[in-house]
């Protein structure tokens, strides 16, 4: 296992019934990074995340969290893991205070003082019941839960579905001031690819339950770029190494590749292209070449 680990994912594949949701995947994410997992919907990412719990069994593979195996280590892992579900869980009829003593009360690592200037910054009141709380406390009183055992690792599954973009801000800011100051790791997973492409380190696109890319934003930007192409005349029938799509017309030719390299414009200049235009792509725009790939 390598060290600089806090995750290692090794052939994981996980069946329902005839359906394999995810298929052989395989995936180290560091100690201190902030790591996104995206992919459309039924793309396995809340089940990979479930099993890093044991709440999914793996059909075949394994899965290793911070040095624990996450089938035969599960309990002694979950002490050290913080996890907040899309929907968080709780009693509702319980105040916001009793939910906290309440779920510290499984962890040997609950800091409650630290659990009471969480509430306080995010406005949490104290006495409310969680089934009075707003879509948006209910993320914050699950976070606090989440954060307030100081856990070496945080799993945050769709964490921030559903709130204003004002909640959404002052929710990650929290995430991760709290993990970077103490050291730990945060695994997510998020349809708002603009604000994965602000706050992860690394992330790996996944579709159809499998692993189709996985980088550093800035490495996933170097190397996938869009290359357009214009011709005076029909342009040719061609393509390109690693291209994810391709867009025809009248007189251009679009390639977005997975691995742009320097001499491609002059390829297509070969071909006859009169003009290339070299473009830059945001994560979302890499994350749909990705996704749905082909000719246009």
């Amino acid at each position: 296992m390598t060290m600089a680990a806090a995750i290692i994912i090794d052939g994981f594949s996980r069946r329902f019934g005839a359906r394999e949701v995810v298929r052989d995947l395989s995936l180290e994410v560091p100690r201190g990074s902030i790591f996104a997992l995206v992919g459309p919907n039924g793309a396995g990412k809340s089940t990979t995340i479930k099993a890093l719990l044991n709440l999914v069994r793996p059909t075949r593979g394994t899965l290793s969290v911070l040095g624990l195996d996450s089938v035969r280590d599960s309990v002694r892992l979950r002490r050290r893991v913080g996890y907040l579900p899309e929907q968080p869980c709780g009693y509702p009829w319980m105040t916001v205070r009793e939910a906290l003593a309440f779920n510290g009360a499984f962890y040997p690592s609950w800091d409650g003082r630290f659990a009471e200037q969480l509430r306080d910054r995010l406005a949490l009141p104290a006495d409310r019941t969680l089934r009075e709380l707003s879509r948006g406390m209910q993320a914050k009183a699950g976070l606090i839960m989440a954060l307030a055992s100081r856990p070496e690792l945080l799993l945050l599954d769709e964490p921030t579905l559903g709130l204003d973009p004002l909640v959404r801000r002052e929710f990650l800011e929290a995430v991760i001031e709290n993990v970077q100051a103490e050291g730990g790791t945060v695994l997510l997973s998020s349809h708002l690819l603009h604000e994965i492409e602000r706050v992860a380190d690394e992330v790996a696109i996944l579709r159809e339950g499998r692993l189709v890319a996985r980088g550093t934003i800035e490495g996933l930007k170097s190397t996938t770029r869009t290359l357009r192409a214009v011709y005076p005349l029909q342009p040719p029938q061609m393509s390109l190494p690693g291209a994810l799509r391709t867009e025809r017309g009248a007189h251009h030719l679009s390639f977005t590749v997975a691995a742009f390299d320097p001499a491609m414009p002059e390829i297509l200049r070969a071909s006859g292209a009169e003009s290339v235009e070299v473009i830059d792509l945001s994560l979302e725009e890499i994350f749909v070449a990705n996704v749905k790939g082909g000719a246009a």
